[in-house]
């Protein structure tokens, strides 16, 4: 059994329980024979004797774990999204600073495993490449898709739904949740939508009181609901009766939660930016986020839900049982970490 540091450099280690990604790619790892470490601390890398080989999300202070671990004799596998490799993203400083940090990933690196098309070209640009390098891997991420497998489209309520984690106010406006319900409110307004209700998903916190006052901005006091944290299976059950799943992220590195929306047969309006641009979500609904026009913008997402041609979910459906289960990223996994073929 391989012993796995499985390093992300999160405040409280109680987030490996409640990110989705982690705990997939957790259990796959599991499922591969590894036994994990968890940890949020640079200082664990310090301790070679309990660990085979590192994984490391994300770009940034993983880099030092990797450092330690490799003039410890320890390989590292980076993966997660790199929102700020994208210039129309991030901030010039973000940006170069994102830079710089992925190219030490790079270098130290047996593998960095990419999670989207965005942050591949992104990559490969930075790097000066014409072509992908041998060290970047490419593996999207991937849900349990039996568990949205009994979803019915004629089971459908009058709902929207959005999940996003609301521990600080700056994740909130990149999930674009305050443009999701300046845009229910106005949907609000005419009769096909007069009687909806919005479902913000997702655990609360120092991000609420700002979400909380957006609703009062727009009246919308009886009209959303903030779930705080749920169980797996009421996610699940809120996503399977919602006919329509908010996604307006200023980025996404991949969009885990609107495949799950998609598993779910929501029509997903979404922004397109990031992983949002990959294909799988092409049958949603693309809302101009830095539009002038707002007005305008409105009334096209209202015509084009209103001869949205539900058909295509049952088309998307079919793709993300072939393509999207959780059992393609651990093949993946198994291909892309040498350590694991033992």
């Amino acid at each position: 059994m391989k012993r796995i540091l499985f390093y992300s450099s999160v405040s409280s280690k109680e987030l490996f329980e409640t990110q989705k990604f982690y705990v997939i790619d957790i259990n796959l790892l599991k499922a591969l024979g590894g036994e994990i470490v968890i940890s949020n601390s640079i200082m664990d890398a310090f301790c070679f004797w309990k660990y085979d080989f590192v994984f490391a999300y994300f770009y940034r202070k993983s880099f030092f774990v990797a450092l330690i671990a490799a003039l410890l004799g320890r390989r590292t596998y980076f993966t997660g999204g790199i929102d700020d490799l994208d210039e129309n993203y991030a901030s010039r400083k973000r940006f170069l600073i994102q830079t710089i940090f992925f190219r030490l990933c790079y270098w130290i690196a047996k593998s960095c495993i990419i999670v989207s098309e965005s942050d591949m070209r992104n990559a490969i640009k930075i790097l000066g490449k014409n072509k992908r390098p041998a060290k970047l891997s490419y593996s999207e991420h991937t849900i349990n898709v039996g568990s949205f497998n009994a979803n019915e489209i004629v089971n459908k309520s009058n709902l929207f739904t959005t999940i996003v984690w609301m521990g600080n106010e700056g994740n909130v406006k990149r999930k674009g949740v305050d443009l999701a319900l300046r845009v229910f409110a106005k949907l609000r307004t005419l009769p096909s939508y007069a009687d909806y209700q919005f479902a913000i998903i997702g655990k609360k916190g120092r991000g609420t009181p700002y979400v909380e006052s957006i609703i009062r901005k727009y009246g919308l006091e009886n009209a959303v609901i903030l779930t705080g944290e749920v169980s797996e299976k009421v996610k699940i059950k809120l996503l399977s009766r919602s006919k329509y799943y908010f996604q307006l992220s200023i980025y996404e590195g991949f969009g885990l939660a609107a495949l799950e929306a998609l598993a779910a047969k929501n029509i997903v309006i979404h922004s397109a930016k990031g992983g949002l641009a990959n294909s799988i979500f092409s049958s949603g609904v693309v809302f101009n986020i830095n539009s002038s026009h707002y007005e305008e913008s409105i009334e096209d997402l209202n015509q084009r839900l209103l001869h949205y041609d539900v058909s295509q979910l049952e088309q998307v459906s079919k793709k993300i049982i072939k393509h999207y289960d959780n059992s393609r990223r651990q093949d993946d996994f198994k291909k892309i970490i040498s350590e694991l073929n033992f």
